[in-house]
């Protein structure tokens, strides 16, 4: 195999385009950080639940009687009707009552993410503690509080700062379409069968529409890359360490919110899910190592401008 050497990546002029947030961009954030962080305030008549009510609940979740990792919650604020929760868990905690415990039997989906449960009917059984319902939050200091700061001033500078990492993430993601484009050009890479299979596997289960060939020229396309990328690692000793994957591992989790703890067991006990984990946040390593070989053009787009290269 033919691997680019650093002369090679220096010779590669990549458009790294991005933009800078405006303060109209930071408004319309909070705005939608408001509209989906409700406050919630108790129910105080006494009734049963209903579409659109948020049931605070313990439950614990067992297959054929046995419990399973990450199928246990305590005070979890679930809205019914949101869908969160797996297809048909949530329609049977409606018309139900406060203190009212209740065995919800639901079959998790074919395709469902942990394999070891996918298909398969569950028990969860479900208290249900309090009843609440959202109403428009206020955009104050005590709203800003609700995620660790102290006032709107904090929580606009956070905003802003989340922002403009999600600029550099869209970024990256561009030039890394760009610098794999020019090396799959110069250095083709045959990988084979068999990795190509699973990728067309994998893609398959992404987009189920997609035709025989279309799948099996991306999955060509992606295993040549992957294995270009890894002999490059190995050449220049690019490399990942435990420490850089727990902590990208936090990054992922937060998006979970309260069900953050469950997902972290669930890797845990799934060493499978977790070396794929790995194996997706060395080959980012590996592309911003080539990147940072290549020369960078910088390219200042409008928010408008730069959403629509996002999305191209």
């Amino acid at each position: 195999m033919n691997i680019p050497t650093k002369e090679d990546l220096k010779g590669i002029t990549l458009k790294k385009y991005t933009t800078v947030p405006e303060e109209s961009d930071v408004n319309a954030a909070l705005e939608h950080l408001a509209a989906t962080h409700p406050q919630l305030k108790p129910v105080l008549l006494i009734r049963p639940t209903r579409k659109g009510d948020v049931a605070v609940i313990d439950f614990v979740g067992s297959i054929d009687g046995v419990e399973f990792p990450g199928g246990a919650g305590q005070d979890y604020p679930l809205e019914l009707g949101s869908n969160s929760f797996i297809p048909g868990f949530e329609d049977q905690l409606i018309n139900r009552n406060v203190g009212e415990v209740v065995n919800v039997r639901v079959p998790f989906p074919e395709d469902y993410h942990e394999k070891s449960l996918a298909g398969k009917m569950a028990v969860f059984r479900c208290t249900i503690k309090a009843l609440k319902q959202k109403s428009d939050a206020v955009v104050d200091d005590s709203f800003a509080k609700q995620f660790g700061l102290n006032t709107v001033a904090e929580l606009r500078a956070e905003i802003e700062t989340h922002m403009k990492e999600n600029i550099e993430e869209g970024a990256f993601m561009k030039l890394r379409d760009q610098v794999m484009d020019v090396l799959i050009e110069r250095f083709p890479v045959e990988a084979p069968s068999n990795i190509v299979e699973q990728e067309m596997e994998m893609i398959r289960k992404h987009d189920g529409e997609i035709t025989e060939d279309d799948a099996r020229k991306i999955a060509a396309k992606r295993a040549g890359q992957g294995m270009l990328l890894m002999e490059m690692a190995k050449a220049n000793e690019v490399t990942i360490t435990d420490e850089e994957v727990m902590n990208a591992l936090k990054d992922e989790l937060q998006q979970y919110g309260p069900q953050a703890p469950q997902i972290l067991k669930m890797y845990q006990a799934n060493p499978e899910l977790l070396r794929v984990f790995r194996a997706a946040q060395m080959e980012k390593k590996v592309l911003r190592w080539v990147i940072d070989q290549c020369s960078l053009e910088e390219v200042v787009l409008t928010t408008e401008e730069f959403e629509k290269i996002m999305s191209e």
